[in-house]
């Protein structure tokens, strides 16, 4: 608590707070004409203006509001404006093995696959397998602001814009040298963060050259353990109950002190093995366990959920989230440069590179061994040579010959995750000047990112079947049972007692998996923008271009991965590569200036074609206007059709994993093998999008502004893959009709081909679902000077009412014969919903609150400045699949009935503040400090789906300095 103690001094010698919330565009636009007497490009549109308001709703943030805010980089920022859902980030993304230490912007919740990030108007190569960009590799320290446009732009910028843009302005003209150093800590003392970022500026050749360098170095500890909360130590779960639940109780509900009960570390017995003894001392058998090498015990079992799973308000079993970590360790460093040079009066040339890398090492979720039959059940023989006398006694008593072991295994199979993640990005172009207001650039660019992941300690899973089932020969010596695997070095497994295993016998049962992915993109893009001629009310401003890409993906794995021998995920080769041709016009038509009721008004329309190698050719357009009727008052809006292409995961990544699946025929449940499957032959996804809003700031009323924009994006032939379990159960159903189709076709059966005998189930992604949101964005900002500063109020944030996934299957909501609701059906509605525990269709969108705010109270003069800021995230329920108390179809018989599982809402408040040292001749020396989490709110409940949204970290201080010289 050192640390903690000295950081919270820090901030309160600090003396002030303070933090300045996002601009909006209207405010940032003016302030920026106010500023240059030059035209510029609105971000959304392509076409070259002054005075030009682009239709489609943007939001501006400055690097100082960045700066102030405290955030380690934009990411963590963005994740805090309303319209974004935090879907990846160092607090949400701590159990998947690939994605690690990224953050990606996910606008309007319709997944982070549908925002387009760009860099300067350009592309940035993708930085995952799936065509995200991760906004940890673009250092904070060069941004000049970041523009966010909250509508559809495929016509403008192409694929991926279908919730919208994120793009990054580097500041390439600055000069001189310039720092943000600080340090980070949670009040418990964790969490410890040093970042550093610096940047140099200045021009050369007289002034006809300019160049840029900027680096940031970011190491962050994380918090490794979930233990590490005490609202986590209350074990807050759902739970499940059987079918034959007492009558009145649900079929789920939230409990605490929820533990597992079947897997203990050490072992314990589940049962004897029914495939071998039907009817035999199932009960002399079950809950014996192995605390410690050569201990027995016997388990107390506390209160059963009634699927034998989990025990409820309970000391003992199993904790649910052992091993997982709660806040990933980062260590990042990114480095990035820019230079300008005039070639001549009219010509200007232009070079840019960059470099990140970030890198994660965390401990991954623990393997438990829960099954009770099938091919991956722990089933102990009577002759298995490290049985305990104690329990050989009581099988031979009751004549067991076998029983099921359930175990977590914290002593030999804690996993680690190792995730490096490195990008380049070199571009070089020119710019040129026409005359009569006609200008040109054009560019090529390279960028190469590579993923090496590595989960050490990972399972093979055959070797494990193999080592634990191990015998006394007669001469006793104890070797594994199978004799293959006996002369291939298996190492016999003792299971009975935490730590009994020997090392040599763990080293033979675990292996390290890894995979390396290598992506590419290649650009070359061209474009013209100029005023052709006037109308009436002004010039008519126009653009055309063009652009080339080509995307390539490239994945190397582990022999063992690639036989698909580890216990998880098996991920496996594969490369591929696409082009993409395309060719777009925009065009801006003033039509009316300076007239009653007609101070200015724009139509405003694109059309982009793009050619596809992998799917042919579409076409997506834009149009919108907008009305000024009186000084202060505009209206604008938009429709576009807009589209998302698949990417190179979609179309080429293959991989399999084990999957604990109900078989419909038997009832029975087991481990399957999963293989995820792409597909060559997806097409774009398209989404139609309008929207409709105003910006007011009365002139009577100097420093008020406000703004309020209606959205509505419908998205059709929307990749998606059915879950494993859905596509056996509409197998089942097809079957039960005398018709098998689609679904069985992706269910492969083994043995006599019964369809009870299931071997593996494929899950193949397809243009078939459909999502829709609709909803409102507004905000009210009033600034006026008080004293010897000035004060900046604002309130922004976004109502969600609906955000719709339909599978297309057109599947009403059915009811059994009692009229109790069974499913929900095709259409689920997410708006409302803050978390999930049943799987649903895979479309990449996840669930929203229906109101997110955002509240901020600012002073700021020359010399130091203070801020309180608020956000509030709207209550909802948990899950939208299932039914509750107050809902129409409430049943407690329905098997998706629950509890009541209501989210109430939560309220952040956050500080921060500056004080200027020094500040001369333009140099300047400002201390800052950030409080996060004032209030230390816990989440509602520790379910790991609902930390997009909450805080984990709790109470959280940051100091730093600020300089420039």
């Amino acid at each position: 608590m050192a640390r903690g103690t000295y950081l919270l001094a820090s901030v309160a010698a600090c003396g002030v707070l303070a933090f300045v919330s996002p601009a909006h565009a209207q405010q940032a636009a003016q302030e920026m004409t106010a500023q240059q007497a030059q035209d510029i490009i609105v971000t959304g549109s392509r076409v070259a203006r002054s005075g030009f308001d682009a239709p489609t709703p943007t939001l501006v943030m400055t690097a100082e509001t960045i700066a102030e805010r405290g955030a380690t980089n934009i990411g963590d920022f963005l994740n805090e404006v309303p319209s974004f859902r935090p879907s990846v980030t160092n607090q949400t993304n701590t159990q998947s093995s690939n994605l690690s230490g990224a953050t990606f912007a996910d606008l309007r919740a319709l997944g982070n696959i549908r925002t387009l990030v760009l860099v300067d108007n350009r592309r940035h190569v993708p930085t995952s397998p799936t065509g995200q960009v991760d906004l940890n590799l673009i250092p904070t320290v060069l941004i000049e602001r970041v523009d966010v446009v909250t509508g559809g732009a495929s016509a403008v910028y192409g694929s991926d814009a279908i919730s919208g843009v994120v793009n990054v302005i580097v500041n390439k003209t600055f000069e001189g040298f310039r720092g943000d150093l600080s340090l980070g800590l949670s009040e418990e003392g964790d969490n410890f963060e040093r970042r550093v970022g610096l940047a140099w500026g200045t021009s050369f050749a007289d002034g006809r050259g300019h160049f840029v360098i900027g680096g940031e170095y970011v190491k962050s500890d994380g918090i490794d353990s979930f233990e590490e909360r005490a609202w986590s130590r209350r074990y807050d779960e759902s739970v499940s109950f059987a079918a034959n639940r007492p009558a009145g109780t649900p079929s789920r509900m939230f409990a605490s002190g929820v533990r597992f009960i079947n897997s203990l570390p050490g072992g314990v017995i589940l049962g004897n093995n029914s495939d071998e003894n039907p009817a035999n001392g199932v009960d002399v058998l079950r809950g014996i366990y192995f605390p410690d090498p050569g201990v027995v015990g016997s388990f107390t079992y506390g209160q059963n959920s009634g699927g034998s799973s989990y025990n409820m308000s309970s000391s003992v079993g199993t904790p649910p989230r052992l091993g997982h970590t709660l806040v990933l360790p980062i260590d990042r460093h990114v480095v990035m440069g820019h230079m300008d040079y005039e070639l001549s009066d009219s010509i200007g040339f232009f070079a840019e590179g960059s470099y990140g890398r970030s890198g994660s090492d965390y401990s991954g979720p623990m393997p438990r061994d829960t099954a009770v039959s099938g091919g991956r059940a722990v089933i102990i023989q009577r002759d298995n040579a490290f049985l305990p006398a104690e329990v050989a006694s009581i099988m031979d008593a009751n004549n067991i010959r076998s029983f099921v072991l359930g175990r977590s295994n914290p002593d030999f199979s804690s996993t680690r995750i190792v995730n490096f993640n490195s990008t380049y990005r070199l571009a070089a172009g020119l710019k040129g000047d026409l005359g009569n207001s006609w200008g040109w650039d054009a560019y090529v660019q390279y960028g190469e990112n590579k993923l090496d992941s590595q989960i050490r300690n990972m399972r093979i899973q055959q070797n494990f079947m193999w080592a634990f089932d191990a015998i006394r020969l007669p001469n006793g010596q104890i070797v594994c049972r199978n004799e293959t695997a006996r002369a291939q070095g298996c190492v016999p497994l003792n299971l009975f007692g935490l730590g009994a295993m020997s090392p040599e016998s763990v080293d033979y049962v675990n292996g390290t998996q890894f995979q390396s992915i290598t992506t590419t993109q290649t650009v070359a893009a061209v474009n013209l923008q100029g005023q052709p001629f006037s109308t009436w009310a002004g010039p008519v401003a126009f653009a055309i271009g063009g652009e080339y890409r080509r995307d390539s993906a490239r994945s190397v794995v582990d022999s063992l991965a690639e036989a698909g021998a580890y216990n998880f995920s098996n991920p496996a080769p594969y490369s591929g590569a696409f082009v993409t041709k395309e060719g777009y016009v925009e065009v801006l038509v003033p039509l009316a200036r300076d007239m009653p009721f007609f101070r200015s008004l724009d139509v405003n329309g694109a059309v982009r074609y793009t050619d596809y190698e992998t799917s042919g050719g579409v076409t997506t357009w834009k149009l919108g206007a907008t009305w000024e009727p009186l000084d202060g008052l505009r209206f604008r809006t938009t429709r576009s059709r807009d589209i998302r292409a698949p990417n190179s995961a979609e179309l080429f990544s293959v991989t399999s994993t084990q999957s604990t699946l109900r078989n419909p025929f038997n009832g029975v449940s087991r481990s399957y093998t999963v293989s995820f499957a792409p597909s060559a032959t997806l097409a774009p996804e398209k989404a139609n999008t309008f929207t409709i809003g105003a910006v007011v700031s009365p002139p009577f009323l100097p420093g008020l502004s406000a703004s309020v924009d209606y959205y509505n994006i419908d998205i059709g032939g929307a990749i998606a893959s059915f879950p494993a379990q859905q596509i056996l159960d509409n197998c089942y159903a097809e079957i039960q009709a005398g018709s098998p189709g689609s679904f069985c076709n992706n269910v492969e059966l083994s043995g006599s081909g019964a369809a009870t005998e299931i071997d593996s189930v494929t899950v193949q992604l397809l243009n078939l679902a459909s999502l829709k949101t609709r909803g409102v964005d507004f905000e009210l900002s009033y600034r006026f000077n008080m004293g010897p500063g000035r004060v900046t109020t604002r309130l922004f944030g976004t109502y969600v009412a609906e955000l719709t996934s339909d599978d297309g299957l057109g599947v009403a909501p059915s009811y059994n014969a009692a009229g109790i609701i069974q499913t929900r059906g095709s259409v689920i509605d997410r708006a409302g919903q803050l978390g999930g525990f049943t799987s649903g269709l895979n479309t990449g969108a996840t669930s929203v609150p229906h109101w997110q705010l955002n509240a901020s109270l600012n002073y700021e003069t020359s010399k130091w400045g203070t801020s309180l800021t608020a956000r509030w995230i709207d209550g909802g329920i948990v899950d939208a699949t299932l039914v509750q108390p107050g809902d129409p179809d409430y049943n407690p018989a329905s098997p998706i009935s629950v509890a009541d599982m209501n989210v109430n809402s939560r309220l952040y408040l956050y500080w921060s503040g500056n004080v200027t040292l020094m500040e001369r001749d333009g140099k300047r020396v400002q201390l800052y400090a950030v409080i996060n989490n004032l209030l230390d709110k816990d989440p509602p409940f520790p379910n790991t789906q609902l930390a997009g949204f909450y805080d984990r970290i709790g109470r959280a201080y940051k100091v730093g300095v600020r300089f420039g010289f």
